[in-house]
């Protein structure tokens, strides 16, 4: 029987900040990850659904259809603490007052107080976004790859939940040269969960024979000020928050999506871009490839079937003008496009000069089947020049179980000039970490050369 998964996010900062420090705050209670598996079991806490259930209700979450949720559940302990959050962040003193004194003397469990206390700190800690720039357009070109080399991609996996270490152990059986996640570390990529829901999780599985391992800037990465993000590429040896990996006939491009996307109020408000600069930087790669092909990775999608904002009359937007325009000159020449941010996969057909874009971010967050846009949303614009809407190969789309999708993976391999993607899925009732079957056959492959 499948039981509704503590761990759901929401994209406001403020509140996604605060089921951080209150995940925190139990870990540290706990005295870390549980004993035996070594996971961090601090997000199937009853107090830690409660606040999730508060933030997705001061979120404006709902599910399209479906059995009720944690939506229905937050207690009034959960929903006091989560609007004093809102109002601290917000910089409402006389509210957050208020509102602190209701948590105070509610008959509420200590522990919301003992996470008051975390999130003042972490507003104090908080800081512009860590971000840092190229000298030279030589700059962030990493070691060679091996000319015939497996390269994993994963998308929207740093829960830290038994699911991400039972689907990284999957990945572990093809013993990836490099493995790329294309971010967020969940809930606010604080160092704390950088540490518990990324590093940990891959020593677990991976031990003392890391293959190289490579994180994109998410949304999430950034809402706590950029922090945990920078100890992350630190840890993992990585110069910037993007890059450009070769061999002989590849290049594989990530570009950093999550600096601008670090505050949004909602999904349908934020169109994200890339600094000037580091458009100047991806372009220059096309122009120096020396013969190699081109595979760009992203957090942010640069279509979406559910929208990627919305234009001046408020009708939303098939395409991001802020990517797709800077970056028209080289797409024919992108072999594949690999990004998330939707906790879905989508293979598209080919759309506003794009050959191959793929949405592969269902890594780990556990979605309900409703949940999902497969299908247009109402009203999209298509791009410009277009006289539809993005559409998805045929027959290419995540199975699921009866409630939950699956979570989904990408493996890349690479043999000279030939380069084959294939697209995995896990159906949630194997995901269990230390009996993970082997792969099976992929959802969908495609070959470029």
């Amino acid at each position: 029987m499948h039981i509704r998964k503590a761990i759901s996010t929401v994209r406001d900062p403020a509140l996604s900040l605060w089921q951080s420090c209150l995940h925190r705050v139990l870990a540290r209670r706990s005295g870390g990850p549980a004993s035996g598996a070594g996971l961090d079991v601090s997000t199937a806490h009853p107090v830690m659904e409660d606040a999730t259930a508060a933030a997705m209700e001061h979120a404006g979450c709902h599910d399209r259809e479906g059995p009720p949720t944690l939506l229905q559940r937050a207690s009034v302990c959960g929903r006091l603490a989560a609007r004093w959050a809102l109002a601290r962040f917000h910089g409402d003193r006389e509210e957050a007052q208020r509102l602190e004194s209701e948590v105070r003397f509610a008959s509420c469990d200590p522990l919301w107080l003992e996470s008051v206390v975390e999130y003042e700190r972490a507003l104090l800690l908080h800081r512009q976004p860590f971000y840092r720039r190229h000298d030279s357009l030589t700059d962030f070109i990493l070691p060679d790859l091996p000319d015939e080399a497996t390269v994993a991609v994963i998308a929207d996996w740093g829960t830290g939940m038994p699911d991400a270490q039972a689907l990284l152990e999957q990945v572990a059986r093809f013993s990836p040269d490099a493995v790329i996640h294309l971010g967020d570390i969940y809930y606010s990529g604080t160092p704390h969960e950088v540490r518990a829901h990324f590093l940990d999780v891959f020593t677990r599985v991976f031990g003392s024979r890391w293959p190289r391992v490579l994180s994109l800037s998410g949304n999430h990465d950034r809402y706590s000020g950029g922090e945990g993000y920078r100890q992350l590429l630190e840890a993992l040896g990585q110069p910037a928050s993007y890059f450009c990996l070769r061999n002989r006939s590849w290049q594989l491009m990530g570009m950093d999506t999550g600096l601008h996307d670090f505050n949004p109020r909602a999904l349908a408000d934020t169109m994200t871009w890339l600094e000037d600069s580091e458009v100047a930087w991806v372009l220059d790669k096309f122009q120096h490839a020396g013969g190699r092909r081109s595979v760009l990775f992203s957090h942010h999608p640069l279509f979406s079937l559910a929208s990627v904002g919305h234009d001046s009359t408020r009708r939303p937007l098939a395409i991001n003008p802020h990517l797709g325009e800077p970056l028209a000159s080289v797409l024919g020449d992108v072999a594949l496009w690999l990004w998330g941010h939707e906790h879905n996969l989508h293979v598209y057909e080919p759309y506003a000069g794009l050959t191959r874009g793929r949405c592969i971010g269902a890594g780990a967050v556990p979605t309900l089947r409703h949940e999902q846009w497969n299908h247009p949303v109402p009203g999209l614009l298509p791009a410009p020049g277009e006289s539809g809407l993005p559409r998805t190969l045929p027959g290419v789309r995540l199975g699921n179980d009866g409630l939950f999708d699956c979570h989904a993976y990408t493996i890349l391999r690479l043999e000279g000039p030939r380069l084959t993607a294939r697209y995995y899925q896990m159906e949630n009732r194997l995901l269990v970490p230390g009996r993970v079957p082997a792969p099976g056959p992929p959802l969908h492959e495609e070959t470029m050369t």
